[in-house]
């Protein structure tokens, strides 16, 4: 699996397997309004502005040229074969299981996608889904298989109003432990909560799987404090899962209180260690989301529906992110008719 797929492979998928039915109904419905982009040779997709009217055009373009990549815009334009006139755009989160940070991917090497990886990318997404659905009630969430990783897509229509500021704020927040201040819009969707889920998640990820080598990598930290942080893990893991044992501390402007630290931890690490433990644990969570999807609004994504042709996969909408394995669902029919 995950081999190249060869010219003749991306023919045969075009126009034996895939079907109009195959594209979202959330894209099928708003084609018109969309920016499509296509990679003709796995340099990247240098063919854009194009416009479909309908997807039974989209469908006779992939037929005829059988595209290495197909995309297509996350925002909405009053002319999109120009790029012109900006209406909204849809709110996205791009996680690509190659670029998972070293702690969270031992599976295999850097740049390189196994089943292992691809789950723990699933698992993030799915942590996502939590703070979205259950903390701030959107209810317009679709998610897509990417090829290497999967997309989640917000269609709320408040959501899809934001600016590119805005989004970067609820980037911020994501990857950190504190909305940040500066939008009075996102920050009533967000309302400060102390550590995000996924922060915490990320935390408890690094102390569960850390040696005592990979918590000295950390700035500032040497090898008798690493040592004490393994002695006491088992201590800190339990005062994290439950949400106790909490020392809370107000923002120095507002006197309002905004973040929560853990005692266990900050016993041993004291006020600098502490901040750059916790600095380490917003650098890793940062770099799993690609900042530049979720921020601008010109970026083009993977089409739903078309070849990854790099890996051999669909890149598909989900119906059960739940249940659902990539390796037995994203397989295109040619891979199994593959000979040697």
């Amino acid at each position: 699996m995950f081999k190249e797929a060869t010219p003749e492979e991306r023919r045969i998928y075009y126009r034996e397997e895939w079907k109009p039915g195959d594209v979202p109904d959330f894209l099928a419905e708003s084609i018109g309004y969309r920016e499509f982009g296509f990679d003709h040779d796995g340099r990247g997709p240098r063919d854009r502005y194009n416009s479909f009217t309908s997807v039974e055009r989209l469908g006779k373009f992939l037929r005829n040229r059988a595209p290495y990549s197909a995309y297509s815009s996350v925002s909405y334009y009053e002319k999109p074969g120009n790029r012109e006139g900006y209406m909204k755009a849809e709110l996205v989160f791009d996680i690509d299981a190659k670029d998972l940070p070293t702690y969270m991917k031992k599976c295999c090497k850097q740049g390189s996608i196994c089943e292992m990886c691809l789950e723990t990318a699933k698992q993030y997404i799915l942590s996502l889904k939590d703070i979205f659905q259950g903390d701030f009630g959107v209810k317009k969430i679709y998610y897509i298989y990417s090829g290497r990783g999967f997309h989640m897509r917000i269609l709320d229509p408040d959501v899809m109003e934001f600016t590119d500021v805005e989004r970067a704020y609820i980037l911020d927040y994501l990857s950190g432990s504190q909305a940040l201040e500066g939008s009075a819009k996102v920050n009533r969707w967000l309302a400060p909560r102390g550590y995000t889920r996924i922060f915490k998640d990320r935390l408890l990820g690094i102390l569960e799987d850390a040696s005592v080598k990979d918590i000295q990598r950390i700035e500032g930290i040497g090898s008798t404090t690493a040592k004490e942080i393994i002695r006491n893990r088992d201590k800190i893991i339990s005062d994290i899962r439950e949400w106790k044992n909490l020392e809370w501390s107000p923002d120095p402007k507002t006197g309002i209180i905004r973040t929560a630290r853990f005692k266990a931890l900050l016993s041993i690490l004291k006020e600098n260690k502490y901040d750059k433990f916790t600095d380490f644990v917003l650098k890793q969570n940062a770099g799993i989301l690609d900042a530049k999807v979720t921020v601008d609004t010109k970026r083009i994504l993977r089409l739903p529906s078309s070849l990854h042709s790099k890996v051999s996969l669909k890149c598909m909408l989900i119906r059960d992110i739940e249940s659902f394995e990539p390796l037995s669902k994203a397989v295109p029919k040619f891979v199994s008719e593959r000979k040697g």
